[in-house]
């Protein structure tokens, strides 16, 4: 029987509301500065898609690691789900960018994103869906997953794996990504190289996952209290020490925290229907929500109760409801516009044969 890992749901739609309140407030000019939740706490909300690639690297190893291992899979089967999954949203998307945008640079654009396949380029910064590079590096890692499974065949491969991704991550940081290798737009977590420990760390919690799930049996709120603690120290232990970047290893540590928490605990929160239901649509809302937030825009609800005080916030959380509830009816719109179409295409193809 399959295992199932309910509470990994509510992290994953902790994430997405995340980053969606994260770029709402990047993208307008409430008056709401000088406090550390506005200043500090909202703008760190963009290291939550380090959580989503640790999330694929522990989901894929849950779905398809001994299979893979066995060779008991179809690796046709396993590359064709993929874009069956991913593809017609996001093609949609695309094609709705276009359409707006409609230059050739769009068109040159769309054609690398279509096949996903942008996560290979030198430099993973699209501009017609500005969010779409996670989509280039997470499909990467979908594309090179069989590698990635002989190299989580056991936990000491996994541990040397990780070392030597860590490694690669700190010469990248420090020598790879300097002026005489990248351009100026050049982002290190767009590149898939700089972010494989992530999906290490994600394989590594998989392969541990009845180790954690015997430590949280038996010691639930100490496991939680160390993610809470490490939250608060993220914040306060500098990004360098001696000159020396720890920024990603912190950020690394502490969702490797919060994952393992969710590996080994049934928590009703976090497992909750209402979880269940924002995970399974957390990818399209990642991918649809700079659209939907610029309806909102262009309707004028961004500021209905005011720009600054009591009122700048009830702004903000009213355009963060209002860009969730959007995005909730064009995904659903978008899926139920599938299967009629399906059905229709079904019946004549009936009638034919």
């Amino acid at each position: 029987m399959k295992e199932r890992y309910n509470s990994i749901e509510g992290l994953r739609v902790i994430s997405c509301f995340a980053i969606i309140a994260m770029h709402i407030l990047y993208n307008t000019s409430y008056g709401l500065s000088g406090n550390i939740v506005w200043d500090r706490i909202i703008p760190s909300w963009t290291w939550f898609v380090y959580l989503f690639l640790m999330i694929s690297g522990f989901g894929m190893c849950a779905g398809y690691l001994e299979r893979m291992q066995k060779g008991t899979i179809s690796m046709e089967d396993f590359y064709k789900k993929r874009y069956k999954k991913i593809l017609p949203f996001f093609g949609f998307l695309i094609l709705i960018a276009v359409v707006m945008e409609h230059s050739i640079s769009a068109i040159f654009e769309a054609s690398v994103e279509l096949p996903m396949l942008h996560g290979l380029l030198p430099n993973n910064h699209m501009s017609l869906l500005g969010v779409c590079w996670t989509l280039g590096v997470i499909f990467l890692f979908y594309l090179l997953f069989p590698f990635f499974s002989w190299l989580m065949k056991n936990k000491k491969t996994a541990w040397l794996t990780l070392i030597a991704s860590l490694w690669i991550n700190y010469v990248c940081e420090n020598y790879f990504f300097g002026e005489e290798y990248v351009t100026e737009t050049f982002t290190p977590r767009h590149s898939f190289i700089y972010c494989i420990p992530l999906f290490v760390a994600g394989g590594l919690i998989y392969l541990y996952r009845k180790e954690i799930r015997t430590f949280c049996s038996k010691f639930r709120w100490i496991a939680l209290a160390l993610c809470v603690v490490a939250t608060v120290l993220w914040y306060v232990v500098t990004d360098s020490i001696s000159g020396v970047e720890i920024f990603f290893i912190k950020t690394l540590l502490i969702f490797s925290l919060w994952l393992s928490y969710a590996v080994g605990v049934d928590s009703k929160f976090l497992g909750c229907k209402f979880m269940r239901y924002f995970s399974g649509i957390s990818m399209e809302m990642y991918l649809a929500q700079m659209i939907i937030f610029r309806v909102v825009e262009k309707l004028g609800l961004l500021y209905v109760f005011g720009n600054s005080g009591v009122g700048g916030w009830i702004s903000f959380a009213f355009s963060f409801i209002l860009t969730v509830v959007g995005l909730v009816v064009f995904i659903q719109g978008f899926r139920l516009a599938v299967k009629i179409f399906t059905k229709i295409k079904d019946k004549k193809f009936s009638k034919t044969v």
